[in-house]
C-alpha cells in the first residue's frame, strides 16, 4: 500500500480583523461554544477544489455573540471591523495587555442564504 500526498486546506482557521474596514463573508455553518463556553460563528466560505466546506470561526468577542440570536444557521452574513475602542486607565491598570473593543456591523443577504437540513 503507497501513501499519497493530501492537499492541505484551510479549515476552521480563526478570522482575525486588525484594521476598521476589515471584513468576511459566509454563510452561518454552525454556532459552536468553545473551551470558555463562549458562543462562536462558523462561517462557510465557499468549497476548495475538492468540494470540501472552507470554514473559519469569527471571535468570541461579546459585542459580536450579542448578534447571534438574530441568526440562523444558513444566513449567508457579511461582518465588518466598524470601530476599536481604545481601552480606560483603568481599564489598563487592571488589566495592563487589554485590547481594544472591537464594535463590528453584521449584515446579511436573505437571497444567498443556504439550507444546511441535508448535512
Amino acid at each position: 500500500m503507497a501513501f499519497e500526498d493530501v492537499q492541505e486546506t484551510i479549515m476552521d482557521k480563526y478570522w482575525k480583523p486588525e484594521k476598521i474596514s476589515d471584513n468576511i463573508e459566509g454563510n452561518v455553518y454552525r454556532i459552536v461554544k468553545d473551551q470558555w463556553d463562549n458562543k462562536r460563528i462558523v462561517l462557510d466560505l465557499g468549497d476548495d477544489e475538492d468540494g470540501n466546506i472552507i470554514t473559519t470561526t469569527l471571535p468570541a468577542h461579546a459585542q459580536l455573540q450579542r448578534f447571534i440570536p438574530n441568526l440562523q444557521i444558513g444566513d449567508y452574513i457579511r461582518v465588518e471591523l466598524v470601530k476599536q475602542i481604545e481601552p480606560t486607565a483603568e481599564q489598563l491598570e487592571a488589566n495592563p495587555g487589554r485590547s481594544p473593543t472591537n464594535i463590528y456591523k453584521v449584515q446579511k443577504d436573505p437571497e444567498r442564504a443556504i439550507d444546511y437540513d441535508g448535512e
